[in-house]
């Protein structure tokens, strides 16, 4: 018989099993207290927001459809830094109102397929959309969800603010207006008030604006185009915005069925009538790209036309009368003996340094939409000052003034064959003549040795911004080569050192302005202060200055002071040199048109410690050869190829002398010499003038170069079957467009 231990038909306890019931129990214990706290928080947040909502449903007060529109007869209006008036929008032609009766289907059709499908059946918001939206704003998409009830009362309300609770108090007063108001009431306010572009506020003025028609008379197609310029207005002239928004409006008509199929595919782009800036009835001609500009700043700030249009803002400028008709003078007197090539133009912005004030600012001859001053272009070797500075931040020890490097001709620098134009040049040269004489090979090889990254740094410090917003919409990474999207693929190449990747004029005067403020940034701008009609504050610049490249004084100032020192001859070399030998410094900079032998673009930037100008020239339409007749210091007098000692250095150095005349003269600082000395004998700088080359690299381009021009899609170079050339490593053959300095 078999001990059985004691066992009558229930289980031994094993050690520990008491330990492990009580575990059990507390596990089970937090568990529940756990399901309890989620069920009062589920119910709490089901319950706050409705309580939330019942709550504001009673507070909210909802905006009259009719009050907005009242309110958009205020003009506004634009004036010098003189108090002389500029431009004042011209409310008889800007906003009338119509009637439902008077709107017809077609345009109550499109703008609600344009904006808002389901307004006629929602409660003045829809959910879906909102979930999208947050959707997407989650996974870095975009895209709204308002709907127009609720776009309507932004307006109406003037609160703009990108805050939550914004948004929920203008989702509960758009419920309640659709609980007060009609649907009909409400589309037609809002149809009544939104912007559309070109200064229309309202259906009716954008009928006018566009086709010159009677809102009652508007096609399918035109009502298309018009509701989808609502998303943007700022781009309502820009030919590829308009498209993209038509065809979408078009398309959203056909799947709601308020278009036939017969009717969509037989369907014509409707071409808008040319857009004209007013001014009490005269045209602006090329100071429309100021009004546009200084509109573009302030909503750039958070205050949108429409916003400053409902209270009747007085708007003051920075521009002053005296320089900026010498801008336009200048570019005139040197445009005037190039006329035979009529798609040739010029960019121009001037400012003062030490406070960020945009004195002048020309953006074109106002033959085309969009402005020649923010349309990013090459900059050729008018980019090396940023080498530079790059140069002396990383390497003070070994980069200055008279630093020697091997500037010799026809060198393989990381792979690159590189030549200097002209074969100017030596195999000893310092920095300072190197910039003077524009040799390609000593700041490619520069480039190499500090790094691209460091460069692209050393420029984005300066103030080329990190992303570039172009005058057409686009927007991209910038001193990068880009994605087809324009996000930039996080690849620079060694071509950045001598100017491969596209700038706006505005920016290089961005960049030069720091050095010519002694590394001090300032941020340009050209509105200085805004009110409303009483003369109350609405909104005034207030930005400080702020060290560019270190936190160091001393160190911020000898990088500053450096680079301005190594162009002090350039102007003078090229030709350019200003009035009573007044101390300046500047850089010309060249871009080649492809492979063909031309240029594309041409540039002169400098300035004095008083006035910083940027002047670029090149065509208005797209890359293309440019050709002058001016004045040419070396070679035939007319049809040669424009380099920048050329037309922009023409334009530049009479504007400066205008500007500048009556002026005292003022030197910059001496540049300290951080280098250690070596025993290398380094040559004498230069003192005779020497003349300039405008014409860096000669490469096999196998790629067109990054474009920002009207129509042209900004496509970087791409990587061959060797590898890319990539941040501070280049190690194999770069493929770019060649530039010239």
């Amino acid at each position: 018989m078999v001990d059985d231990g004691g066992y009558r038909g229930v289980p031994p306890r094993r050690p520990g099993w008491q330990e492990a019931r009580d575990r059990l129990r507390r596990r089970q214990t937090v568990w529940r207290r756990v399901r309890r706290t989620l069920y009062v928080v589920l119910g709490l947040g089901m319950f706050v927001p409705v309580a939330a909502f019942v709550i504001g449903y009673f507070m909210v007060a909802v905006p009259d459809p009719n009050a907005l529109a009242a309110s958009l007869n205020q003009p506004v209006t634009l004036y010098y830094a003189d108090g002389s008036t500029l431009y004042t929008k011209s409310t008889a032609e800007s906003h009338t109102v119509v009637t439902w009766e008077q709107i017809p289907q077609s345009m109550k059709n499109a703008q609600i397929a344009a904006e808002d499908e389901t307004f006629m059946t929602n409660s003045g918001f829809d959910i879906k959309a909102i979930l999208r939206t947050v959707w997407n704003r989650v996974t870095g998409g975009t895209g709204g969800g308002s709907t127009i009830g609720q776009e309507y009362v932004k307006k109406a309300t003037g609160n703009d603010d990108p805050t939550f609770s914004r948004k929920f108090v203008e989702m509960v007063e758009s419920y309640k207006m659709t609980r007060t108001y009609s649907k009909e009431d409400i589309l037609t306010a809002y149809l009544n008030t939104v912007y559309f572009g070109r200064g229309a506020y309202g259906v009716q003025a954008a009928s006018r604006a566009y086709y010159n028609e009677d809102v009652s008379q508007l096609s399918n197609e035109q009502a298309a185009l018009l509701a989808g310029l609502v998303q943007l207005p700022a781009q309502a002239d820009n030919p590829a915005y308009q498209q993209r928004r038509y065809t979408y409006v078009m398309g959203r008509m056909l799947a709601n069925h308020w278009l036939s199929q017969a009717e969509f595919a037989s369907a014509q782009f409707p071409v808008p009538v040319a857009s004209t800036a007013k001014n009490g009835g005269s045209s602006l001609a090329d100071r429309q790209y100021i009004v546009s500009q200084a509109f573009a700043e302030l909503a750039q700030a958070g205050y949108s036309e429409q916003s400053l249009t409902a209270r009747g803002a007085k708007v003051y400028l920075t521009i002053t009368p005296d320089a900026q008709q010498a801008a336009e003078q200048s570019v005139a007197k040197v445009m005037a003996a190039d006329k035979e090539y009529p798609d040739e133009g010029s960019a121009l912005v001037s400012a003062n340094p030490q406070t960020g004030e945009i004195l002048a600012y020309y953006g074109g001859d106002g033959s085309t939409s969009y402005d020649l001053a923010t349309t990013p272009q090459q900059p050729g070797s008018s980019f090396k000052p940023y080498v530079l500075a790059a140069g002396v931040r990383t390497q003070p020890d070994k980069i200055g003034l008279n630093t020697v490097y091997d500037g010799s001709d026809n060198q393989t620098i990381a792979g690159q064959l590189v030549h200097n134009s002209d074969g100017e040049g030596a195999p000893q040269i310092t920095v300072k003549d190197a910039m003077t004489q524009s040799v390609n090979t000593v700041f490619y090889r520069m480039g190499a040795d500090v790094g691209v990254s460091n460069v692209r740094q050393a420029a984005w410090d300066a103030g080329i911004p990190k992303q570039i917003t172009t005058s057409l919409g686009a927007r991209y990474d910038s001193l990068q080569n880009d994605d087809a999207d324009g996000t930039g693929n996080g690849t620079t190449e060694l071509g950045i050192s001598i100017g491969q990747y596209a700038v706006r004029p505005i920016d290089q005067a961005q960049g030069y302005a720091t050095f010519a403020a002694n590394g001090q940034y300032v941020p340009l701008h050209m509105v200085a202060r805004v009110t409303d009609d009483n003369g109350n504050p609405i909104y005034g610049f207030t930005t400080t200055p702020k060290p560019a490249f270190s936190d160091d004084p001393a160190t911020n100032s000898a990088i500053a002071a450096t680079v301005t020192q190594s162009m002090t001859s350039v102007a003078s070399s090229s030709g350019d040199g200003l009035s009573g030998a007044r101390p300046n410094a500047a850089k010309t900079g060249t871009a080649q048109f492809g492979d063909t032998g031309h240029n594309s673009e041409a540039w002169m930037v400098g300035y004095t410690p008083q006035v910083v100008t940027a002047v670029w020239f090149g065509n208005k339409k797209q890359p293309a050869a440019i050709y002058g007749n001016y004045h040419n210091g070396k070679g035939k007098n007319r049809g040669y190829d424009v380099y920048g000692r050329e037309e922009p250095g023409y334009i530049w150095q009479a504007y400066m002398d205008d500007y500048l005349k009556g002026k005292p003269a003022q030197g910059f600082p001496a540049a300290p010499d951080l280098t250690t000395p070596t025993t290398t004998e380094p040559p004498p700088t230069s003192d005779t003038p020497t003349p300039t080359s405008d014409s860096p690299t000669d490469t096999t381009s196998t790629s067109e170069p990054p474009s920002s021009r009207p129509g042209d899609t900004f496509i970087p170079p791409s990587c061959d079957e060797n590898g890319c050339t990539t941040e501070d490593t280049p190690t194999s053959v770069s493929r770019h467009r060649p530039v010239r300095g």
